[in-house]
């Protein structure tokens, strides 16, 4: 073979080789950026890696054991729980709870053991807080293993409270927020209208005394207390909100001025709340003897109420707005069950079903029934609604709590809202106390310290987070596959000629 034809064999070998080692560094490269690709979506979309993970029933000889947070407060909430466990594990023979009753909803003891994957396989918590928990993937998203069927025997409400971006992170036992409670006594006609219910209080402020002596008011109603909880109510009644839909504060709205001037008036204006309310003690010790007609507060407290005022007591939904059509509407929350991710908790797929069985077990018509009766949780579920409604030898106020669930707001679950409680206390607090006049100043100084802290969260550390050495860890990758690559294809020009 002439020295011409072996070159330009070589030649063709070669180029072949060339063309072989560019598809493999191709391929290579291609193949690590699209892994790369994948990480940088995940840390850009941490709530959409909530997929299914699989579920496996264990058989009937084997045994799975789930620890749970939560029993409830004690009392009623407490007996009710313990007696529907006794009543699971018997149904559920192979599954055993080991719980842990001491440790309540909204606990930061949850979010350390989550950490550092030591976290129950159950919890029972606040939906807005459990919202939180799944953002940060500390909880599973259970829409895989829910049908439609099920999810549509809960009221809408309490769903929705349980839901972040289409996904159901938990299923709710029970739903409760403020209403309108009011004393007989002095109210014979109910008011459905904001200024319907002003002139009934300023009529009650100006016409009655208690029985020794001392003046009723028509609406107690301390400011600054209780970090704004019954004040979010009023913004949408004057078309406000607390956030937009980008998740941003808009207090220092018209609205919401127009609304904090509202509840400002009823103690410096229309006097129908007498000045120096810090506590909400303060406000139910008033309506308990008969010093106030009315008196915005929860189903938690109506045990209390009876108490004292007896038949005298009677609560119905907060009123409309005339002039811009909308509702006063409370933030209804809930307390629920979620389950942890198997990063928080370490669960494996037959503890994952065994605490399937548990949850819908804990909220079921029986256990909610129970709860509605003995500790007076309003229920979550349709048919025990229905029960609550009809059956007023257990809660004749239960239709008034009915109608006002019809006009709520959702508990917000974003990260954001934990501003404004305590910004709400500092700003809006500090106006009542003080009686200044200055709403719309105070307003703007609400919305920029609560956007502070917002913008101080999302400002970017100066030092390395676990997503950062990732993507580091992501790049050395391609540059180790690049430069093995390079290697691979120096060794084979220089590898010595047979």
């Amino acid at each position: 073979m002439s020295s011409r034809k072996i070159g330009r064999e070589e030649s063709v070998l070669a180029g072949s080789s060339g063309r072989n080692n560019l598809k493999i560094f191709l391929a290579i490269t291609v193949a690590t950026l699209f892994i790369f690709g994948g990480l940088l979506v995940m840390f850009e979309n941490p709530v959409s890696q909530h997929h299914a993970i699989s579920v496996a029933r264990p058989s009937t000889s084997s045994s799975v054991t789930i620890t749970v947070w939560g029993s409830g407060s004690p009392g009623g909430e407490q007996e009710v729980f313990n007696q529907t466990l006794a009543s699971f594990e018997k149904a559920y023979p192979n599954i055993t709870v080991q719980d842990s009753p001491a440790i309540n909803v909204a606990s930061t003891t949850f979010t350390s053991a989550a950490h550092s994957g030591t976290a129950p396989d159950v919890y029972r918590d606040t939906s807005d807080n459990a919202g939180a928990l799944f953002a940060s993937g500390s909880v599973l998203n259970l829409n895989p293993y829910l049908n439609k069927t099920y999810i549509n025997s809960f009221t809408k409400g309490t769903i929705a409270d349980w839901t972040l971006n289409g996904s159901i992170y938990g299923i709710p036992v029970n739903t409760n927020g403020v209403g309108l409670y009011y004393n007989t006594k002095y109210v014979h006609k109910v008011p459905t209208t904001v200024n319907q219910l002003l002139s009934c209080a300023e009529n009650i402020t100006n016409e009655h005394l208690t029985s020794n002596g001392k003046p009723v008011y028509g609406l107690p109603y301390g400011l600054g207390t209780n970090y704004g909880y019954r004040a979010a109510a009023w913004f949408p009644a004057f078309g406000g909100a607390i956030f937009n839909a980008n998740e941003m504060p808009v207090l220092n709205s018209t609205a919401d001025i127009n609304a904090i001037s509202f509840l400002y008036n009823l103690t410096y204006t229309y006097k129908v709340s007498p000045q120096g309310l810090t506590t909400m003690e303060q406000q139910q010790q008033m309506f308990e003897d008969n010093q106030s007609a009315f008196m915005i507060d929860g189903p938690w407290d109506q045990a209390l109420y009876t108490q004292y005022l007896g038949k005298d007591l009677n609560v119905t939904s907060l009123p409309y707005d005339t002039a811009t059509g909308h509702w006063v509407r409370p933030i209804w929350g809930s307390v629920g069950y979620f389950i942890s991710s198997p990063q928080a908790s370490g669960i494996n797929s037959h503890q994952i079903w065994a605490s399937l069985k548990f949850i819908e077990y804990m909220t079921n018509y029986t256990a909610q029934k129970n709860l509605f009766i003995k500790a007076g949780d309003f229920p979550s579920l349709i048919s025990v609604g229905n029960f609550a409604k009809n059956d007023t030898a257990v809660d004749p106020l239960a239709e008034g709590w009915i109608a006002q669930e019809a006009h709520t707001q959702i508990q917000p679950s974003f990260l954001n809202m934990n501003y404004y409680w305590p910004n709400f206390h500092t700003y809006v607090g500090n106006l009542y106390d003080n009686g200044t006049d200055n709403v719309s100043a105070t307003m703007n100084a609400f919305q920029h310290a609560v956007l502070s802290e917002i913008n101080q969260l999302n400002a970017k550390p100066t030092g390395f987070t676990i997503e950062d050495y990732e993507i580091i860890g992501a790049i050395v990758v391609i540059l180790v596959a690049a430069v093995a690559t390079f290697a691979y294809i120096s060794s084979k020009k220089n590898k010595p000629k047979q």
